[in-house]
């Protein structure tokens, strides 16, 4: 009689055998797949659409080729735009900021040409001490002549202290004035009994350098004038600027005809000068 237990144990191998047989004998299920690129669905085991041919694993692209040109397009004219917009308002940025500069450097220019015109102001006293004219004797008018020039030299010297107390003008003190002709080399006009006027240069004095055997007083500009007949001093602080440097100067006033008695037109920085009448 036969074990039951080998029964058993032969139907066990037999389904263990009929399940290997249906593992390899069963036909593989192959999935449906969307294409995510052309929408089309369909069974395949392989990577790529068979419709359109591109793999089921790439990304889409988020827009069409069309809709991309087009947003490139766009975008390149939008960068265009910001570019123009960009230059048109740093252009307008600078011609605001050349305007503002222009207008700051003519506000500096006027406050300095207002100072000038101040400092250049014309001065006057009236002295009772005059030559006395024809009926006088010549050694007399000259005397009283040069004593009106010392007058001037005071005159200025005063007024030249006053600056420097007001601060007006850079100097620790002034040790007095000295005046001379106009024009360089000349004789002083109040030697020539036949000039009415006399004009000068004046330095108010600051201090002294010596070289060698030679002592040079600094000093600050002045002009003036002297009527010998009225015994009317003239005088104004001077700003020199030679002729070729008007241009070059943060700005320039030209000293009023009265501080020389000039009475040729306007030239360079001064006046020309006319034969004396």
């Amino acid at each position: 009689m036969a074990d039951p237990s080998d029964d058993l144990a032969a139907q066990a191998r037999e389904r263990t055998r009929q399940q290997v047989r249906d593992v390899f004998t069963r036909a593989r299920e192959v999935p449906e797949r969307t294409c995510p690129h052309c929408g089309e669905r369909a069974r395949t085991e392989y990577e790529h659409c068979p419709t359109c041919g591109r793999s089921y694993f790439a990304k889409p692209a988020r827009f069409s080729r069309r809709a991309r040109r087009l947003l490139q397009a766009g975008a390149a004219l939008a960068l265009a735009a910001g570019a123009a917009a960009l230059v048109v308002t740093l252009s307008h940025q600078a011609s605001r900021n050349k305007a503002a500069t222009r207008q700051r450097q003519a506000a500096v220019v006027a406050a300095e040409r207002r100072r000038l015109a101040a400092e250049q102001r014309p001065h006057h006293a009236l002295v009772t001490s005059r030559d006395g004219g024809d009926g006088v004797p010549a050694p007399t008018r000259l005397a009283r002549r040069r004593a009106l020039v010392h007058r001037l030299e005071d005159a200025i010297a005063a007024d030249a202290r006053t600056r420097v107390e007001r601060h007006e003008i850079a100097a620790r003190s002034i040790r007095g004035a000295h005046c001379h002709a106009l024009v360089n080399g000349a004789r002083g006009d109040e030697l020539d009994l036949g000039n009415r006027l006399g004009r000068y240069s004046c330095e108010a004095a600051v201090g002294t350098v010596a070289a060698g055997r030679v002592t040079s007083t600094l000093g600050l500009p002045f002009v003036g004038t002297i009527d010998f007949a009225r015994g009317r001093l003239t005088w104004c602080k001077d700003n020199p600027v030679s002729a070729g440097d008007v241009k070059q100067v943060l700005a320039f006033v030209r000293l009023a005809r009265e501080c020389t008695a000039a009475r040729g037109p306007a030239f360079g920085s001064g006046y020309v000068i006319e034969p004396r009448r």
